[in-house]
């Protein structure tokens, strides 16, 4: 990431130092507060973005590395996903998840009931008839109608179609869900530096400087 805050615009902030010269002494420091996002046209069309799924323990600078050649565009990579707070968005690390996992639970309520999820089901002509993943009841139960006959996932041989998710299944899976992440497509790439570096830049006003800096206003100063 150190190279997206090179790329930060700069502000003259007055300084507060008891040892300042005057009281128009000004501190550079960057614009933290300068921020860009993937253009609405890009997020809305998903051609221009390929799925990837993080493998392991796999840091954005990694997925850079691999999907552009530069792990410098690190940045880039959270960007195209809307990430801001990496620690929580970002997926653990196994050792990472072991360790938030026993410190927020204790052993029991590791192996205590979450929920409970549908299983797919499908008919006798591959025909989906209940999706998996649905949060459901635990005496979850359901009619539908299969070979002309209306029948009762109560009555199916292999058992009825929910599972338990325990509390480290679904801290688990939570993390797993973490890793499918868009990255944007190579031929894209330019278009997305180019508005970037446009939108770094300050428009002419009364703390203009240039381009890459801009004053603010000094409150000793009345």
């Amino acid at each position: 990431m150190s190279k997206y805050f090179r790329k930060l615009p700069n502000l003259n902030y007055p300084s507060l130092l008891k040892e300042r010269e005057s009281n128009i002494d000004f501190v550079q420091t960057k614009n933290l507060f300068r921020r860009a996002k993937v253009r609405e046209d890009l997020f809305d069309n998903f051609m221009q973005f390929d799925k990837y799924k993080i493998i392991g323990d796999e840091r954005p600078d990694n997925v850079a590395q691999k999907v552009y050649d530069n792990d410098d565009l690190d940045w880039v990579v959270l960007m195209s996903n809307n990430i801001i707070d990496i620690k929580n968005e970002w997926p653990l690390t196994q050792s990472q998840l072991n360790e938030f996992i026993n410190e927020k639970y204790t052993a029991q309520q590791l192996v205590n009931i979450h929920h409970y999820e549908t299983l797919e089901l499908r008919d006798n002509k591959n025909q989906l008839i209940l999706p998996a993943g649905l949060v459901v009841d635990a005496d979850f139960n359901m009619e539908y109608l299969s070979g002309g006959q209306v029948k009762s996932t109560n009555s199916l041989i292999d058992g009825r179609p929910v599972k338990a998710v325990t509390f480290f299944d679904y801290e688990n899976d939570l993390n797993e869900q973490k890793r499918n992440i868009n990255v944007l497509k190579q031929e894209f790439l330019g278009i997305f530096l180019k508005d970037f570096e446009r939108i770094m830049k300050y428009d002419k006003s009364s703390q203009y400087v240039n381009r890459k800096l801009k004053r603010t206003e000094n409150p000793r100063i009345k």
